[in-house]
């Protein structure tokens, strides 16, 4: 009894040196850190809507920038556009590719991506998608703030037989309250 009693001590000590050597000899990563930080833009996420057979999913971005308007920085808009589906997964097309869209758009200008409902591989009658838009202005002088409001999205639902949009969704921006303040007591 004594004898694995000493043994097991032994063992315990021999474990806290071997971790104790590597615990000194490890080396740690240096850091370096950001003179700035990166820029981070507004991000619209859209609700959940249903694409059938004949149908297209548009969503659509508009640079509401004026080209003579003074008051933003020049530079294009960096957007980006992707799709998920009910999971949060990106929603992939028929060739396994994601679908997804990241332009630089000048001022005034608009981009569109197409998703249609025919191009996703098989799966249910109706597909649960949802767009993600993230835009990213450029930055106001040396400080790297940025503007908000430069772009709108929207997403539509097109008839692929007639061409006719079913309906329209305008974006919400994450942390917007469309609730207007309770009246004040009098």
């Amino acid at each position: 009894m004594k004898t694995k009693r000493t043994i097991t001590i032994i063992s315990i000590i021999t474990a806290l040196a071997i971790m104790a050597a590597f615990g000194i000899f490890r080396q740690t990563t240096p850091v370096k850190a950001q003179d700035q930080a990166p820029p981070v833009g507004e991000r619209f996420s859209f609700g959940m809507v249903g694409l059938t057979d004949r149908q297209t999913m548009r969503v659509n971005v508009s640079n509401i920038i004026a080209a003579s308007d003074s008051n933003w920085p020049p530079g294009p808009t960096r957007v980006a556009i992707i799709v998920v589906n009910s999971r949060g997964q990106l929603v992939r097309n028929r060739s396994g590719e994601v679908i997804r869209r990241v332009v630089q758009l000048e001022r005034g200008d608009s981009t569109f991506l197409d998703v249609d409902f025919d191009e996703l591989p098989p799966g249910p009658i109706r597909g649960q998608l949802r767009a993600v838009v993230s835009v990213i202005p450029p930055p106001v002088g040396d400080n790297n703030a940025l503007q908000d409001g430069v772009c709108i999205p929207s997403v539509e639902i097109i008839n692929n037989s007639t061409g006719k949009t079913l309906f329209m969704n305008p974006a919400v921006i994450r942390g917007f309250n469309p609730q207007p303040d309770p009246p004040m007591p009098e």
